[in-house]
């Protein structure tokens, strides 16, 4: 296995070749197996190898060779660009600034400034010194802030980069500036060369050892409504904390009133036993509610401005970039082409876009683009199996560039028609693989829903869907619905 650098004579790829015994400088493409990796450090004519694994591939680098075109593109899918000059014609000022170098999806380190750095001459791909590293966990805003930066780098279809961030006065982070071949000096070439040894590492581990392990979680978000069609409050029955909680979330940003029930079943290595587990929450959420006119609703946006979304959570996998993408191909798309399409684009592109990824403070991370999937029991059960798949066989799967302005934008229009032949492409994918015919019970209902063009129904009571039972009568005797379905 081995690990190449595409440079033009960059110092700073030098630097970083020199420092990571590993890597060799790339010379022809019919070197590359498909065991080899490439790093493509910045913007050159020679194409991405047939085989292989390419990180900072040739498309996306070209996605940031212009910013004003990398701007247009990102504010079209909802992340906050900063202009270069203000409505009176100034140049933009911040009050702060982060710069955040990001390497295979993972932010490696935090660097942040007070002093009014300019910006707008130039495109920012180094540290200056009046920039100090902070704690990427240090405060809200710093956290924030990673988010942002790992969201935007993603979206462009990158692996690594400088990620620039500045703070207006107002408090709003905008994106300054992307770049996909940083300046490599002092601190910053420590944590590329310690990353990327990392990174060599882990894919020495795999071939060792195979697939990891895989349990999987969830937080699951549903809304209550009642028999005048009004959103009846989920902090009415439960505390923000445990297995049946309520989201943050609140009315006016009151942090008080909390609409949105979240339903957090215990982690299982078994996609059925995460299923059983949530089940088992439903059945003790109906109880505490006891409200047969208090219906269960999910979906994309069960009431304006409120969106609920399924999160499935991960322990077992190292998070990388060829992960999450595996994850957005194969159960992001999918769930996608099931949702309400309408519904679908007031909760995104705000919440659920692509690679829509938080760390865990156990070690994990969830994957929180699909929406609250429990409208359906076909699409929950497919969701779990395909993301178990997913996280186990990942690197065996093929992806393809859905990240072009085209594909993404169509994602949060829900246009099917232009994504269905990548979904359709996706979906013989997943049953060539080897190991489909233990998933395949539960996720081919899926497929069917998708290859008929089928949608979940938004406006049905989760409870009727899973037949949970709706009320408990004295002596607690369960009343169940008349429209019980089973897996």
């Amino acid at each position: 296995m081995a690990y190449y650098l595409l440079f033009k004579n960059q110092p700073s790829a030098r630097r970083l070749m020199a420092s990571v015994p590993r890597l060799s400088r790339y010379t022809a493409s019919n070197r590359m197996t498909d065991r080899d990796v490439l790093v493509r450090w910045g913007m050159m004519e020679e194409s991405d190898p047939a085989q292989g694994t390419v990180l900072n591939g040739s498309e996306a680098q070209r996605r940031v060779a212009s910013r004003a075109q990398m701007a247009k593109f990102l504010r079209r899918i909802g992340v906050r660009v900063a202009p270069r000059v203000n409505r009176e014609g100034m140049p933009t000022s911040f009050s702060r600034q982060y710069r955040i170098p990001i390497f295979d999806f993972v932010p490696i380190g935090c660097f942040r400034s007070d002093s009014g750095v300019d910006w707008t001459s130039s495109r920012i791909a180094r540290i200056h010194d009046s920039f100090e590293e902070v704690p990427l966990d240090g405060d809200g805003q710093t956290r924030r802030a990673t988010y942002l930066a790992t969201r935007t780098l993603h979206a462009l279809g990158l692996d690594f980069g400088l990620v620039s961030i500045g703070v207006s006065d107002r408090g709003f982070l905008q994106v300054l500036d992307v770049s996909a071949a940083p300046i490599l000096e002092g601190r910053l070439l420590e944590l590329y060369r310690d990353a990327i040894q990392r990174f060599v590492e882990r894919e020495e581990e795999w071939r060792r050892a195979g697939p990891p392990s895989v349990t999987l979680g969830a937080d699951v978000e549903l809304m209550l409504r009642n028999p005048q069609g009004k959103m009846v409050l989920a902090s009415k029955y439960f505390p923000r904390k445990g297995h049946i909680g309520c989201d943050d979330r609140s009315v006016n940003f009151d942090g008080r009133r909390l609409p949105l029930m979240e339903l957090r079943p215990s982690p299982d290595p078994s996609p059925d036993g995460l299923v059983q587990n949530l089940r088992a929450l439903m059945q003790e959420a109906s109880e505490t509610i006891n409200r047969p006119g208090v219906e269960w609703r999910a979906g994309s946006a069960p009431f304006r401005p409120y969106c609920t979304g399924g999160h499935i959570h991960f322990s077992g996998p190292p998070l990388c970039a060829r992960l999450v993408r595996a994850l957005d191909h194969y159960v992001g798309l999918p769930l996608m082409a099931v949702e309400d399409p309408v519904r679908a684009q007031w909760r995104r592109p705000k919440y659920g876009f692509l690679g829509d990824v938080r760390q865990k403070s156990h070690g994990g991370f969830e994957y929180r683009t699909p929406a609250s999937f429990v409208c359906s029991q076909v699409a929950t059960r497919a969701a779990f199996h395909l993301a178990h798949l997913v996280a186990r066989h990942y690197r065996e799967l093929p992806l393809y560039d859905i990240y072009s302005p085209q594909l993404q934008i169509a994602f949060y229009n829900a246009d099917r028609e232009t994504l269905r032949p990548i979904l359709l492409r996706n979906l013989e994918a997943v049953r060539a693989h080897p190991a489909y015919p233990q998933y395949q019970q539960a996720i081919e209902p899926l497929f069917n829903m998708i290859e008929r063009g089928e949608t979940w129904d938004e406006m049905v009571d989760v409870r009727q869907e899973w037949g949970v039972p709706l009320r408990r009568t004295q002596g607690s005797k369960r009343v169940a619905s008349s429209a019980v379905r089973s897996l």
